[in-house]
């Protein structure tokens, strides 16, 4: 899986009008293009913070759409709450605006104190109105996260990859549900959808602007997302893998399972 290997829900919805939506969703994809990507995506596996030295740098190098960054939040909240004596390690000696956003949120969401220095050092860079109008609100634990917007999602994916924790991964399974568990036609619903995601293809979305609300409908369009997000990783990690076979078999006859358990067979 490419970590920055995400898909802009926008222009999957652009034939709907769906101006409101956020415009981007961590999605599983090709295999990592990039010692960066590689390192953060399969952190787990190693969690040895020497590993990352230099790799922020090598993100400052490599300017990115900032859509590429909330997955990098939760990676480093895991580091910088498991291993805080590796903070002034890894960031980088220069910051460009979106880097020193993402270190920000990450520092408020591992419950880490932050020194003078380093704040003032955040400060000099700047803030990339962007990220902190996507960041604003996240709260002092990663497991307080309440998703309500997609960069929500790729920071809990971000901090899956740096733990191995299914418990993110869980998270992530709870908000599809949510929406999933409505009624068998929403489960239907989320199941089509996400085989259009998967296929990068908004053709039967589409179809539905005329049946459901905007806000449903948004609500269907995340959830879908977030499932077929959800099967695809399983396939790629093995703690995704068991969390979702858990969740499956401890919730029988809910459609949230059901969603799981059809998407994961096809």
């Amino acid at each position: 899986m490419k970590l920055f290997g995400v898909v802009k829900l926008l222009a999957l919805l652009v034939a709907l009008d769906l101006t409101t939506i956020a415009t981007a969703v961590a999605q599983p994809a090709s295999p990592p293009s990039s010692k960066a990507d590689d390192a953060f995506t399969y952190y787990y596996r190693d969690p040895r913070p020497e590993r990352l030295v230099g790799v922020l740098d090598s993100l400052g190098k490599k300017p990115r759409d900032w859509i590429a960054y909330p997955p990098v939040a939760g990676i480093l909240a895991v580091v910088f709450a498991t291993q805080p004596g590796w903070i002034g390690k890894l960031i980088p000696a220069q910051l460009d605006a979106r880097l020193a956003t993402t270190i920000a949120a990450a520092l408020q969401l591992s419950g880490q104190p932050v020194s003078r220095d380093l704040q003032a050092r955040l400060a000099q860079a700047g803030t990339d109105p962007t990220l902190a109008a996507q960041f604003a609100g996240l709260p002092n634990r990663l497991t307080d996260l309440r998703i309500a917007i997609p960069t929500h999602l790729d920071i809990l994916w971000g901090a899956s990859f740096a733990s191995g924790d299914g418990r993110y991964v869980l998270m992530i399974i709870d908000f599809m549900a949510r929406t999933a568990n409505r009624s068998e036609p929403i489960a239907l619903e989320i199941v089509r959808v996400a085989a259009g995601v998967g296929r990068k293809d908004s053709g039967y979305l589409a179809t539905l602007k005329d049946k459901y609300d905007q806000r449903l409908l948004i609500e269907i369009a995340y959830a879908a997302t977030a499932a077929w997000a959800l099967t695809s990783n399983a396939h790629q990690h093995g703690f995704v893998d068991v969390t979702v076979k858990r969740y499956i078999s401890e919730h029988p006859g809910t459609w949230g399972a059901k969603v799981l358990a059809v998407l994961k067979a096809s």
